[in-house]
């Protein structure tokens, strides 16, 4: 039986990675997710694939085991692992759309607010989520005055760049961390005198405040849990996997981009005699699969995303962020290799069970 193509809508930067036909394990791991469900994944970018036409250039595997750059029938179903930021790119996904071409995860870039202000609206999620906030200044003084330790981040994305920490060190006297040329900083200030550092960001609209989970700790250092929530063959949210990040030694980030070290959740519960796995693990898949859910049904044809969960000393989750491009080197880092395959094989599986409803629904 012939292989139908399912399309990986890249990044540049592994479309140019292929094109130099630099070996990636990623790739083989799409192939052999593939191969399960007679599928033959094609690789583009989405300038790549126009409307009106039946087919587009991509690359595909060839009989001798490197890309090729060819042309292929335009695929029914594509799973999209590129940002696009511009209204033109908008347009063009939602023109393909209209020609009958299903786009999973289509848009992948969606501010912190945005998910917050989807999530508040739930009552099944309220209990997980820190209370946020944009960084205006009138907001960042209401909320200092509720709670010691507050986090300043951007809005969107960054994977921890631009990170603040604002924490009460006694009456009227608050500590601004910050990293400054790749080491860490600390502004003490009142209420009344801020530093030019925090003024500049509450001036800005590009960051939000959110209330600092207490972070459970593994070594002295505080971590948080990646959790991949993804669709699977039956088109329902699944939890494929769970990934601890622990922040370096002096830090309060936990993203390996700054530093940060991945194990196992058996591993950073381990020395933590009043949180057991289970327990923890069943509340996290909890939180997860309600989250997702939630933005399931809000978020078009969204499949795979990332959640960062903080687990409090109580052993409590509470959602930190929601990633839906979720970058999943870190369960390899972690050597939970079983789980980094099935984040890939996962996708595929989704898109096997989009081919075989679009198939049934045109018959």
């Amino acid at each position: 039986m012939e292989k139908k193509y399912i399309g990986i809508l890249t990044s540049s930067l592994l479309f140019k990675r292929i094109k130099r036909g630099k070996k990636m394990e990623i790739l083989s791991l799409y192939e052999d997710a593939a191969k399960k469900f007679n599928l033959k994944p094609c690789f583009f970018r989405l300038e790549d694939i126009q409307s009106g036409e039946n087919q587009l250039s991509a690359f595909v595997m060839g009989n001798e085991g490197t890309y090729d750059w060819v042309k292929v029938p335009k695929p029914s179903i594509v799973h999209n692992r590129a940002y696009h930021y511009t209204k033109a790119a908008k347009r063009k996904i939602r023109k393909l759309r209209s020609e009958g071409i299903i786009f999973f995860n289509e848009w992948n870039r969606y501010s912190k607010l945005r998910i917050y202000n989807i999530l508040i609206e739930d009552t099944n999620c309220i209990p997980y989520l820190p209370k946020t906030a944009m960084a205006t200044k009138q907001n960042v003084m209401e909320i200092m005055k509720k709670h010691r330790e507050l986090i300043i981040k951007p809005n969107s994305g960054t994977l921890g760049n631009s990170t603040m920490k604002l924490s009460l060190v006694k009456e009227n006297k608050w500590e601004l961390k910050y990293l400054k040329n790749n080491e860490w900083r600390a502004d003490i200030f009142s209420v009344d005198h801020w530093p030019e550092k925090l003024n500049k960001v509450v001036n800005r609209s590009k960051y939000i405040i959110q209330e600092r989970i207490p972070l459970a700790t593994f070594h002295g250092n505080p971590f948080d849990i990646r959790v991949s929530v993804q669709r699977n063959g039956q088109g329902e949210w699944q939890v494929t996997g769970m990934v601890a990040k622990m922040a370096p030694k002096g830090s309060f980030v936990t993203n390996v981009a700054k530093g940060g070290t991945c194990y196992t959740l058996q591993e950073v519960l381990s020395g933590n005699h009043h949180l057991t796995y289970e327990e923890v693990y069943r509340s996290i898949s909890e939180l997860s699969l309600k989250v997702a859910s939630r933005l399931g049904d809000s978020l078009l044809n969204l499949a795979d995303i990332g959640l960062d969960v903080g687990i409090r000393n109580d052993g409590y989750p509470m959602l930190i962020e929601c990633n839906a491009r979720d970058l999943r080197y870190s369960f390899r880092e972690a050597k939970l290799f079983n789980e980094w395959k099935a984040t890939y094989e996962t996708p595929i599986m989704y898109g096997s069970f989009l081919m075989n409803k679009y198939k049934n629904s045109h018959n």
